[in-house]
């Protein structure tokens, strides 16, 4: 029964993964060309223009039966669509590995005799919300990588999965998942409050007409006015990553999904740390390979940080005074907890407040005022994070330090992940990007680094073994004096993360 259990959920699992990296496949291409993702609905040879067949776009294995060549004309497809395929497949079972098969996250519920199956039932909101995330940072670090550019709609749709999913995912036995203190929480709401009232602003603020000004922009995703690409250009790079590339992504999936039925149905015993290691390791392989390719927007970014550097320092200042009101709410919330008066202590009562629709599966002990607050908390802690480093550092230094999209990536991030998950991996980012850089520096010569990839990379790593990373005595310090900070006190027991 467990072994029929293990193949269905795994097969499951990996049909979807495929089915996200071949969208993933049509972002990457569309986007940052301008293209409509409802226009046309189906896909195409970039070289002849022929439509795909359906049977010629099944993920992976459509790539292997036409011997990576269109079936019209003949040209090579670029490798780069089954290795987004695969990567997408290798981080879902990872996801699905630290959750429920290797258990390496604390706050989920543990398995019994019908394996993944219970757990499933329970914890698949907070699973969905890391897929979602995961997925749009993909996008993002392929694109960051070819273009030095972060589209901050993926950021949006990771912020949205994060606040959704968190909602509907507050069971008992999540207390050890990373969830915020009443009076982070209300902090990080108020905030919250702050942010919407500038966005609500900066979109009411009024625009001017290109036309007023002899100028006219093609809409972004208009396919009708854009101009499609002829069979005089050359096809997508072929170059990059390599036919052994994606060789090496079907061994180590292989391996991932072999390893993960062995442990699952205790044919075997294996350890979490070799199957979640070895992953980790192709994607920095990857990412190194694609930052040492040569690409005009190396010198064009460069160019574009030294021409703005003398506006530097008048933007970052110009974005801290828009982020004000979220720090004047904050402070109010912060008020308003550590007051004498009764509101503190409703507000609590709220916040905890369950609704009873079901006592069984996904609504028992359902708080989603508190589910909404835990991932208010992630993103705002997250993203002040992001901003702080990018602030100071520009005024330091007299340059943009840390771009915005960043930013935002890691306030997505922490919706998701929790702002300890976004805290390490970004001290983790700095050293692994550095180590890539350093590496990439007798292949090209360039001081600009897609830091999308690595920060990426770096979230990753940390939630798939973050259980085991804040047991460290120094890492669960410096968690400690965020926590002081946050709250002016350090818990005495550790058994999880609550700050």
């Amino acid at each position: 029964m467990l072994t029929l259990v293990t193949l269905w959920w795994l097969l499951f699992w990996t049909a979807l993964g495929l089915c996200i990296g071949s969208f993933l496949n049509v972002v990457i291409y569309r986007i940052p060309n301008d293209k409509s993702l409802r226009i046309p609905l189906w896909s195409a040879c970039p070289h002849c223009r022929n439509r795909i067949r359906w049977h010629d776009n099944i993920p992976v294995l459509s790539f292997i039966l036409l011997r990576g060549r269109c079936r019209d004309c003949g040209v090579p497809i670029a490798t780069r669509y089954p290795v987004i395929e695969m990567a997408m497949v290798i981080v879902v079972l990872m996801l699905l590995d630290a959750f429920f098969i290797g258990e390496s996250r604390a706050g989920l519920r543990p398995q019994n005799r019908l394996g993944m199956t219970e757990g499933l039932s329970y914890d698949w909101p907070i699973l969905v919300a890391h897929i979602v995330l995961f997925a749009c940072l993909m996008a993002m670090s392929a694109i960051d990588l070819e273009h030095y550019w972060v589209d901050i709609r993926f950021t949006n749709l990771a912020t949205w999965g994060g606040f959704v999913f968190h909602t509907l995912w507050t069971p008992i036995h999540s207390t050890q998942w990373v969830r915020p203190s009443d009076t982070t929480a209300v902090v990080s709401v108020f905030g919250l409050v702050g942010l919407g009232v500038v966005w609500l602003v900066f979109i009411c603020r009024p625009h001017a007409d290109p036309e007023d000004y002899g100028e006219r922009d093609v809409p972004l995703g208009d396919f009708t006015q854009l101009e499609s690409i002829t069979p005089s250009q050359a096809p997508p790079s072929l170059q990059s990553p390599s036919r052994t590339a994606a060789w090496v992504c079907f061994a180590v999936l292989a391996g991932l999904w072999l390893a993960l039925f062995v442990d699952e149905t205790g044919a075997g015993t294996l350890r979490h740390a070799g199957r979640g290691l070895l992953p980790l390791l192709l994607f920095f392989v990857l990412i190194l390979a694609e930052s040492m390719i040569p690409r005009e927007s190396d010198h064009a970014i460069v160019e574009a940080i030294h021409d703005e550097r003398h506006e530097a320092r008048r933007m970052v200042l110009m974005e801290f005074a828009m982020l004000s009101p979220a720090i004047v709410m904050g402070l109010v919330g912060l008020a308003i907890m550590q007051g004498d008066g009764e509101w503190a202590g409703r507000i609590s009562g709220a916040l905890h407040g369950e609704i009873r629709l079901s006592d069984r599966g996904l609504f028992r002990n359902w708080a989603p005022l508190f589910g909404f607050a835990t991932a208010a908390s992630g993103y705002m802690i997250s993203g002040a994070i992001g901003w702080a480093v990018r602030i100071v550092f520009t005024l330091l230094f007299g340059k943009e330090a840390f771009g915005a999209g960043d930013v935002h990536m890691m306030a997505a991030a922490g919706a998701v992940v929790g702002w300890p998950v976004v805290l390490i991996g970004f001290f983790l980012t700095c050293g692994v990007a550095l180590l890539g850089w350093v590496i990439s520096l007798p292949f090209k010569r360039t001081r600009a680094v897609p830091l999308g990839p690595w920060l990426s990379l770096g979230f990753l790593a940390v939630t798939i073994f973050y259980s085991g990373i804040i047991r460290q005595p120094i890492i669960a310090r410096a968690v400690d004096v965020v926590e002081w900070i946050l709250r002016g006190d350090v818990p005495a027991k550790r058994p999880g993360v609550r700050p």
